[in-house]
This record gives C-alpha cells, structure tokens and sequence, in this order.
C-alpha cells in the first residue's frame, strides 16, 4: 500500500457516519480508498443514501488525505491499516476490525500471544491484588497482557505485566491517543508505552465519551486469545467484553468470589455459565495450549513441525486444503484458544500462513 493510500484510507475512516462495517462495504464496492474518495457524489448517492453522500462531500472539502498523514507523523503516532501485514493478526479475524488503528509505543507480532484482563472500575483491594499478580505471572510466561487503562482492575492488570521485567502490555483507549483517560493514568499511559502500546480506532482529538467505550471492547477481546474477569458487578461493563469474546471465538475466565459480595455477582454467573474458574495463571495457559514461554528468535527460525498435540492435528487437517479457523476448530475438535494460539506459534515457525482474515494454508 503506498503511502498516498494510505492518506486516503485514513482520511475515509475518519468520515462522519462511516464506521468499520460500512468502511468495508465501501472498500468492496470501490475497490480502493482513493477511488472512494474521488468518486462522485451521484456514486456515493447511490451507495450510501442522500443523507450521508452530503455529509460526506462537507467532510472530503474540509480533509486534505496527506495533510492528515502529516499531522499524525508531527504528533509521533503511528497507524496501521486492516489490510497491512503489521496489522495484528488476532484483531483482523474478528468481524468488524478497525480499518484503521493507531497506536504509540510497539505493536510487535508475539503480542498475538495475549490474553485480557478486564474488570470492576471500582475494585476491591483483594481484587486489584489478584489483577497484578495474574497480569506479573502471564508476562512471565511471555503472553501479553491486554486491558482497558481503567481504574480498578485495568490499571492494576497493566501494571501487573509491567512488573516483570519482560513483560509487555497493551492498552486499548475509548478515546484519541492525546486525549489520555482517566487524566490520572497518564504516567502509566507512558510505561505502557516504553514496553508495549497504547492503541485506538479514533482519531486524534476524539475525547473519552461514553459510548465510545462499548465499541472499544471488542478490541480488547479482539486483540486476545482470551479475556480474564477479575470482580464484576451483574451489570459491569466488563460483560460487554465477554459478550465480545464469545462472539469472537475467544475464550472466557472468571475469578470467583464470595456469593454475598455484588462485585462478584457477574464473575460468578460467567463460571455458572461455562466461563473458566481462575485461581492462577496455571488455570489459563493449559486452555490456551500456553505451556512455555513464547518462542525465542531462534527457535522460530529453527523449527520444522508440529511440536504440540494441537499442531499436529492442524497439519493434518490442512494437508490438502486451506481452511477457516472455525472449520479448523470443528475438523480437530480443539477449543477456539487452543486453535488460535497454536496458529500463531506455527505461523512464527512459518509452518503456516494465513492467506485471508481466519483462513490458514500449510507452507510448502
């Protein structure tokens, strides 16, 4: 994708009233961003309804595709399109994927080894103690941790991966990346930024408003092998990000708490429901076929075959055909987490390729 490309895909995203679903069918419909943005307003017309056509011929007067590619180099954020290689891999497999993500910091390809916690904003200390160490313990084991920047349990599972000395953290804002939220976490906003990213689909200037944060936790479960809830009340918001998980084909944990206590209430419907019961990280990493430490560089340029029971079962399905992740599911019998990780071990040790969003093909 050249960069003049990518000015205007950028540029088409931000438009008023085109969010990633509708991004997408227009993408089809023109073929090429640049072609939507020059297409006539009769086309667009036609395309979108009167309505939007006119909001969106205000708008294109108004942008200049490589003056806003400009101000985001000048404002040290970087982007990354759906389409790129560089897009993260779990996140392009979900059904409506930000066209366009920005982010500071590094978005390296083993953060696809992530697993989300997310939970009470108003958490207990117990609660914040559990989120910390269940956050240390997978950075430890070389999974990214995924969250929210919230306060409460968000905060603490960021700050939990960044206490080990390796560990990575991703954070996934409801807001513009200068418009940090809440104010309060702006110093841990710029350690999350040292080892790991802060990322959003909004664009700079886009101030935290509440209902940006429902659409934000699809991202959250997106870029995640699985989501983690550590307290929620029966109607956290935390919950939305399951909802999402399970949509998404990801796998859910809870930690339980006592029966009386309302911040336990929802974390305990989800084990009730099928959700994993969290006591430690030794509870998560079997389901995500997580056994060791992410592979070093050298293992990945080394490694030939399957390693893992998992894998094995994947070459084989795979012998003679290309298939989806959910086929790849029904074919081996394995969970969704343990497929998903797997793939992205053996994509690193390029066993594998994926050719299309969730479409796999075993490498000659």
């Amino acid at each position: 994708m050249t960069i003049e490309e990518k000015g205007y895909w950028v540029a088409l995203s931000m438009a008023p009233g085109i969010g990633p679903k509708r991004f997408q069918k227009i993408l089809y419909f023109f073929g090429r961003a640049e072609e939507a943005w020059q297409a006539s307003p009769e086309v667009w017309q036609r395309l979108v309804g009167s309505k939007l056509a006119e909001g969106f011929s205000a708008f294109r007067r108004s942008v200049d595709p490589r003056a806003v590619v400009e101000d985001l180099a000048k404002k040290r954020m970087k982007f990354v399109c759906s389409c790129e290689a560089e897009y993260p891999r779990l996140l392009s497999q979900i059904y409506d994927p930000p066209p366009v993500l920005y982010y500071k910091g590094e978005i390296k390809a083993e953060d696809s080894i992530a697993v989300a916690i997310v939970g009470s904003r108003s958490a207990s200390p117990g609660g914040l103690l559990v989120a910390e160490e269940l956050a240390r313990d997978l950075a430890a084991a070389g999974v990214t941790v995924i969250s929210g920047l919230a306060r409460g349990i968000d905060s603490a599972a960021h700050r939990g991966a960044l206490s080990d000395p390796a560990g990575r953290t991703i954070a996934v804002l409801g807001s513009g990346l200068d418009r940090i939220y809440p104010p309060e976490n702006s110093r841990l906003a710029e350690k999350i930024m040292e080892r790991g990213a802060l990322c959003t689909e909004y664009p700079p200037g886009t101030a935290p408003l509440a209902r940006n944060f429902p659409a934000r936790n699809r991202i959250i479960s997106g870029l995640a092998l699985g989501v983690t809830v550590v307290e929620a009340a029966a109607d956290s918001g935390s919950l939305i990000t399951v909802d999402f998980a399970l949509e998404q084909g990801r796998e859910v944990f809870a930690v339980p708490g006592g029966i009386n206590r309302k911040r336990s209430k929802g974390t305990n419907r989800l084990i009730k429901e099928g959700a994993f019961l969290v006591e430690s990280v030794e509870d998560i990493l079997p389901v995500l076929a997580l056994h060791r430490p992410r592979p070093t560089a050298e293992e990945t340029v080394t490694a030939q075959g399957g390693d893992s029971p998992v894998e094995k079962e994947i070459l084989f399905a795979l012998t003679e055909e290309e298939y989806h992740i959910d086929m790849l599911v029904r074919l081996t019998g394995y969970s969704p987490g343990e497929i998903s990780a797997a793939l992205i071990l053996m994509e690193m040790k390029g066993i594998v390729s994926q050719i299309a969003p969730g479409i796999y093909r075993k490498c000659k």
